[in-house]
């Protein structure tokens, strides 16, 4: 290979990437990354102002990034989101699922009514759209990449989130699996696993005096990550230098999972 062909590596010129939850935190990062590497991106956010913000800052600066205001919990709504994404974009190439909420309750006072909040959000939407995705996918031969966010919790135990990480680890299960089943098409299918990132979701345990020093002895890095970070790692997934990698679990958790 050339030298100009290893640069290409992470070109992202000419694709459209789907991602879910990007109105804010890793998504967002995740969205700015692959834009400004040349990727379309189209996104689905839960809240109208923060779908209307992140468009706004995403256009700002110069990427190409449409907004779509879902709640892909709702399973008609799927179908409707991918019809205008590939009439308004363009077809799908790389779908990020990013979405996802997390809640620290000690498990035997976990109420019923979060747990199946968590297990419809962070699994059950994360399948029917990846499933509706590939199914375009392979009806239209395309060689689409499925980028999953797992979790250090997926693989690992984290005592106070037990919900959280089994739908993590069936998140680690569903990337392997679908690796393996659509390999024939051409579909590659990898997963990140962050550990503890700040966002503003996490900030109010990184901050806690007690979690927080626990949180950064478990970490080798002795630090939290950032989203960009993430995105970094999502950028490699998405782009022509990871062709030989699927069904792979890339932790990006600062050594947590070493140690």
């Amino acid at each position: 290979m050339s030298a100009e062909q290893y640069r290409s590596f992470f070109d992202l010129h000419g694709k459209v990437a789907l991602i879910t939850g990007a109105g804010r935190g890793i998504g967002y990062a995740i969205a700015e990354g692959l834009g400004a590497w040349g990727a379309k991106i189209a996104f689905a956010e839960l809240n109208p102002e923060t779908c209307a913000s992140a468009e706004a800052r995403l256009k700002a600066e110069g990427i190409d990034a449409t907004g779509y205001v879902c709640d892909i919990t709702k399973r008609d709504g799927l179908k409707p989101l991918l019809d205008q994404v590939w009439a308004e974009v363009g077809p799908v190439d790389i779908l990020v699922n990013n979405a996802g909420v997390s809640d620290r309750i000690a498990a035997e006072d976990y109420p019923d009514d979060a747990f199946d909040k968590m297990v419809d959000l962070n699994l059950g939407a994360l399948f029917r759209l990846t499933r509706d995705v590939a199914k375009r996918w392979i009806d239209e031969g395309i060689k689409g990449r499925v980028i999953n966010l797992a979790s250090f919790a997926g693989v690992v135990a984290d005592p106070m989130s037990a919900p959280y990480a089994a739908t993590k680890g069936a998140v680690v299960q569903l990337t392997r699996t679908w690796a393996v089943e659509w390999a024939q098409h051409g579909i590659l299918v990898n997963a990140i696993g962050p550990g503890y990132v700040r966002t503003e979701m996490t900030a109010h345990t990184l901050d806690s005096p007690e979690a927080g020093v626990v949180i950064r002895q478990k970490t080798a890095l002795g630090r939290a990550g950032n989203v960009s970070e993430m995105a970094g790692a999502v950028i490699y997934l998405a782009g022509p230098g990871a062709s030989y990698t699927t069904g792979h679990i890339l932790m990006v958790d600062g050594g947590w999972t070493a140690m």
